[in-house]
């Protein structure tokens, strides 16, 4: 009777030791979850992706000019844009990525309205970006991706 008491001890020693690293390693694997999306999914639905880790690919048609401190990507509809801002080991986006194809690792970020409304008065206070251009619209958007990774692609 004694071995068979320690037996089933044991095994609910070993069964408690398996189980509380899966948990743990669930808890990790949620925190690394990173949802693919396309551009136009992201700006059709910023309140779906707000604070997630996206991945998407697009084409870099402007990098500012004025300390690379935004770009912006197109989506494959050829007209849908978002803009892209540098975090984490990412200081600046250089002019040179104009025309290349990311692929893009990011947080999608969704400003308050009060935040959008500065922002807009900000990006028209400022005399390089009085002339109406192709990104304009990105840039006064309400959506923006904070970049912690991205590559050029082959394409």
């Amino acid at each position: 009777m004694k071995r068979i008491a320690i037996f089933l001890m044991l095994g609910i020693v070993a069964l408690a030791c398996n189980q509380s690293p899966k948990s743990e390693a669930s808890a990790d694997s949620e925190k690394e979850k990173i949802v693919a999306a396309s551009i136009e999914e992201l700006i059709a639905s910023p309140q779906e992706y707000k604070d997630m880790e996206v991945a998407f690919e697009g084409m870099v048609t402007h990098v500012c000019r004025h300390g690379g401190q935004k770009c912006f990507v197109v989506g494959t509809d050829g007209e849908t844009q978002i803009r892209l801002v540098p975090s984490g080991d990412i200081d600046e986006f250089k002019i040179e990525l104009e025309g290349s194809t990311l692929a893009v690792k990011g947080t999608l970020k969704v400003m308050t309205t009060e935040e959008a409304e500065a922002h807009v008065d900000d990006h028209e206070s400022k005399e390089h970006h009085a002339v109406e251009m192709s990104h304009s619209e990105a840039e006064k958007a309400d959506v923006f991706v904070e970049v912690s990774e991205f590559k050029e692609t082959a394409e």
